[in-house]
Order: C-alpha cells, then structure tokens, then sequence
C-alpha cells in the first residue's frame, strides 16, 4: 500500500527505463522501527555514490522519519527513490513462528555472477533477483542462493547468508561482490560480542556446503532466520539461536544513536550553539548502528579552542571519543598533514554545520 509519494514517475523515466533508482527496507515491530538511522545513512550514501535522486533525497528522509514515527503496527517500509521523485510503502509482515521453527531451503541458482560492484548497492535493479526466487518457489523452494564465478556463496536473492560450524560464524567478506546487508552488521556484532562466536570472513565455496552444522539467512524484515536445508544438503535447524539474536536485535535497535542524539550530547556538555561550526562523525561509527565496535568518534570544529581537547566518555552504552578543536587550529593541522585529522575530515559525516563549506574543506584536503 502506498503511504506517500512525491514527484511524477512518467514512462521516459531513467528509473522505468534502466532502473536507475535506490530503496531501503524498514521493519517496524511491536511499536518499534529498527535501525532508521542505519538505513538512512545508506540510501544517503548510495544517492551520492551513483548519483540517483539526490534532489528529493533529504525531503524523503523527513517524510520518512514522520511516516514510521506514525505507524503503530507490525509491517514492512520501502523507501523507493529515483531522480522523479519517492514513494513510501506498506506491506504486511508475513513471517512466522512457524518459518522460523521449521527453517527455510534454498535452491543453488544455476549461473554465477561475475565481478560486478553494483552489487554491492541497493538498487531496483532487481529483476534476477526476482525471477530467480519465484522460479525457485515454483519449484518448491524458499528462495535461491547466488554463487560468484569461484563457485563460492553470495547471497540470496533478498538476504545474507552465514554458516556455523562449531563456536566460529562464517560470514563473507565485506569486500565480496554482494549487498552486504543492516541486518548483517547488526548480527555480526551481537554474535561476537554478546554471544561470544568467533567471526570468519573467509568466503565459503559450494563444495564446503557439508562441513557446516548450521546456515542461517538474515534481512532487515525476517531479521535471522534458521536454514534447513541447501540443495540437497541438510542442516539443523536451530530455531531457538535465531530467536535469541532477533530480540537482542529489537534491543539494540530501541538503543540505535541518531545524529540528533549526538548533537544534543555535544551541546549539552561542551559547546553552546553559538560556538559550534562543525559537528561530524568519522570511521566506524559514521553508520550509528550496532557494529563491530560500540564507539562514536565525534569531531567538533568551533571559534575558540585553541588546543586540541580530547574527551573519552561513556554515555547510552556507547564509548564517545569526543575531539574539539577551533577551526584555525585545525586548519593548520590540515596543512601540516596531521594525518589522524585529515582522514577523519575526509572519512567523515556532516551532523551539524553549513555543508557546502565542509564539502569544499574536504575537496582542500583531497587536493593537497
């Protein structure tokens, strides 16, 4: 059902045409959105890396915060963005105790992929996708699993996937020619920290699909659901595991930071507004999500501070690494190369300040 939408979609249209548009999917649960800011700081990324609707962008970030701030019920958002506009959606959350008590089989898609960076990005480029998951459920199967050109596993059409073998998850590298999935960050980081698995990023070939004691599929909708079977390899199906590291996903995701969190933090404790130029994340925590590490490198650039001053605090159960500096300071950081400065400037994301002004201090420092 369509919740709201903006901008004309006509039959010239690049996004009919090649389809040239970018979307996220959002789960809301038991009055809960998960991880809004992690999906919105994606489809931010992913307009300005391939260059899709950025126009409407920011307007379709605020009608999203308000439509999901409205829903009470248990369903399913897209966000749909294109260069003509955006388009807010509703779908029923069908998933049940039931799938996951029983686990889902996927078949092996018959072709491989090649060396293909778009699928790294969330794209309605989907149509294999589509038709390789309804061919497989044609043939009695939950969805299809995508191999690249090494015969090794990918994906599935709509989620990651991990296998278990003893105490050690084996998750594929990062770097792999996949979407590499929120739900997978998120999984990754409660697996290894809050339930003590050891993480593998080796790439995991068909052949090794028996030596596996459990698979497991995971998106932002089903979240981390058990896997019965591959092909014809079967596997346990440990849907207790699955529960587990979903409600200490809807934990986590009640305790997900926003920019908005660190701005007020910031103003709260060091700067008044009238003194604050910059406010920007950097490194890991430039996607505010529950991830490898549970840290928030703050950068603040203001009129006065003449030294820099360095704060390491914790606060909402993150580690903050707070470091405020005025802008001629950092300007002559800049220009003698301190490198900790400069990487974080142009690793960075902008929270608060005049954003064309950073753009061209980023654009200094990549050309120096």
């Amino acid at each position: 059902m369509i919740l709201l939408s903006r901008g004309v979609l006509n039959w010239d249209d690049k996004a009919l045409k090649f389809g040239l548009g970018i979307f996220e999917t959002l789960l809301i649960k038991n009055k809960q959105v998960y991880f809004l800011e992690d999906h919105i700081s994606r489809l931010l990324a992913t307009s300005e890396k391939l260059d899709i609707g950025k126009s409407f962008a920011k307007q379709a970030v605020h009608d999203l915060k308000q439509t999901c701030s409205d829903l009470k019920e248990n369903q399913i958002i897209r966000l749909t963005l294109c260069d003509s506009g955006y388009s807010i959606e509703s779908r029923e959350l069908t998933y049940t105790l039931d799938n996951y008590k029983n686990g889902f089989s996927l078949e092996i898609y018959p072709y491989k992929r090649g060396e293909n960076p778009m699928l790294r990005f969330k794209t309605t480029s989907y149509i294999e996708n589509h038709i390789a998951r309804e061919n497989a459920k044609n043939s009695g199967f939950d969805d299809v699993v995508f191999l690249d050109y090494k015969s090794n596993i990918l994906e599935t059409s709509i989620a990651n996937i991990i296998f278990r073998k003893k105490d050690t998850f084996f998750i594929n590298d990062e770097n792999a020619f996949m979407l590499s999935g929120i739900a997978l960050k998120n999984i990754r980081g409660i697996l290894s920290f809050e339930l003590g698995y050891k993480l593998s990023e080796e790439m995991v070939s068909v052949d090794e699909l028996e030596a596996f004691d459990e698979a497991f599929i995971c998106n932002s909708a089903m979240n981390m659901m058990p896997v019965k079977s591959i092909g014809n390899i079967s596997y346990s199906v440990n849907t207790d595991l699955a529960i587990t590291v979903n409600d200490l996903l809807e934990v986590h995701s009640r305790y997900e930071l926003s920019h908005d969190d660190v701005i007020e933090f910031v103003r709260a404790h060091y700067l008044s507004d009238k003194d604050i130029k910059y406010i920007f994340i950097t490194g890991s925590s430039k996607s505010l999500g529950y991830s490898k590490q549970r840290d928030v490198d703050v950068f603040v650039f203001d009129d006065d501070t003449k030294e820099q001053n360095r704060s390491l605090v914790r606060h909402l159960g993150y580690d903050w690494d707070i470091n405020i500096f005025s802008l001629e300071l950092a300007d002559k950081m800049i220009h003698e190369n301190i490198k900790f400065l400069v990487k974080a400037i142009t690793e960075s994301t902008l929270i608060y300040g005049d954003e064309e002004d950073f753009e061209n201090l980023k654009k200094v420092i990549s050309i120096s």
